[in-house]
Parts: C-alpha cells; sequence; structure tokens
C-alpha cells in the first residue's frame, strides 16, 4: 500500500463527468476516480469548509462512527474490477479493527473530514496510475507559452482528451474570417487550495 493525498477534485466541462484525482505522496503517479455528483458535492463542500445547516450523509457517517465508540484510522482503495474501485474503512473499535467495504467516493468524503490518510494498493496505482512525461529542454525553453496546462495539471491533457474531447465544427453561419475562440481546458480545480 502507498499513501496518495487528494490532488484535486475535477469537474469535466465537456460531459459533466466528476473526477477526484489522487497522488501518490512519493512519486508524481496520479490516480483518477470517476465519482457521482452526490459524492462530488459532498467533497467539495468539505473541501471548500462551507457550513451546512443539517448534517449531510457523510457528516451523519463520521458522526454515527464515532458515537459508536469506533475512529477512523485510515481509507484503503484495495482493488480495481472491470473498471470499479473497491475500498475499506479501517476502524477501530473497542481495541479491534474493523475492516468496512465501501465505495472510494465514500471513503474520500469521509477523509475530508477526518484528515485520515489514503493508502493505494500498489498494483491499482500501478494499473490505472498516470505518469506525466518528463519535460524535454525543448519543453522547458517554451515556459508557459502554449497549449500546456500549467503546473502538475499538464498530465491530465491527454487524459481528459481520452474522455470525449471533440472540437466544435464551425457552422455555416459563422464568418469563415473569425478566428475560433482558443481553449479554455477541460476541466475546473475546484480545490480550494
Amino acid at each position: 500500500m502507498k499513501e496518495c493525498i487528494i490532488n484535486s477534485v475535477r469537474v469535466s466541462l465537456i460531459n459533466q463527468d466528476r473526477i477526484v484525482v489522487l497522488k501518490d505522496k512519493e512519486d508524481e503517479l496520479y490516480l483518477p476516480i470517476w465519482i457521482g455528483l452526490f459524492e462530488f458535492e459532498s467533497i467539495t463542500i468539505a473541501l471548500q469548509k462551507i457550513e451546512v445547516a443539517r448534517p449531510l450523509t457523510h457528516d451523519l457517517m463520521k458522526n454515527l462512527i464515532s458515537s459508536l465508540d469506533g475512529c477512523l484510522i485510515s481509507v484503503e482503495i484495495t482493488a480495481l474490477e472491470s473498471d470499479t474501485y473497491f475500498a475499506n474503512l479501517i476502524i477501530e473499535q473497542h481495541g479491534a479493527q474493523k475492516r468496512i467495504d465501501c465505495r472510494p467516493s465514500d471513503a474520500i468524503a469521509l477523509v475530508v473530514r477526518t484528515g485520515v490518510p489514503i493508502f493505494v494498493d500498489e498494483e491499482v496505482l500501478e494499473r490505472a496510475g498516470i505518469r506525466p512525461e518528463p519535460e524535454t529542454p525543448e519543453e522547458m525553453e517554451e515556459g508557459s507559452e502554449g497549449a500546456e496546462l500549467p503546473g502538475d495539471l499538464s498530465v491530465f491533457e491527454d487524459f481528459l482528451d481520452q474522455l470525449g474531447k471533440q472540437k466544435p465544427e464551425k457552422s455555416e453561419d459563422e464568418d469563415e474570417d473569425s478566428s475560433p475562440e482558443e481553449d479554455q481546458g477541460d476541466g475546473e480545480d475546484l480545490n480550494p487550495q
């Protein structure tokens, strides 16, 4: 198992897919995990420290674990089968550790509320992880000019292109002399850091 951190929470502007991106704490390896709308909102609300009038589902889960004399120790993403990730909550209760099967999105929603570490099976990281290609000297000279995304996010440019990005076709009504608008990227980084 390798410890990972939440790198970003992203939404595709093309098809509205929601993705949590984990990053290996000791390596430049990124793991994208598709999540549902409600888990996305729950994670985003917790990351942005937004106050809610009543507990959300993941707040309830956190409170339930605590009220039953349990303590969430860590989260483990253990497997990837048929494009589905599997995870466990590691809970300590009365001196005994219990593993509870859960979806990674629910586990991550608890992580942002409790601050416990996330561990990912090394085989899962190697199979599904994305490693940025090292910059060539020519790319380093180009700097921020060009269509590259800034910093660590450049690794996702090709990845997001594979999600079905298509350039809009020019309609017959458009003036042929007009230039197309610049691409604004595929995702929006919602990480408050």
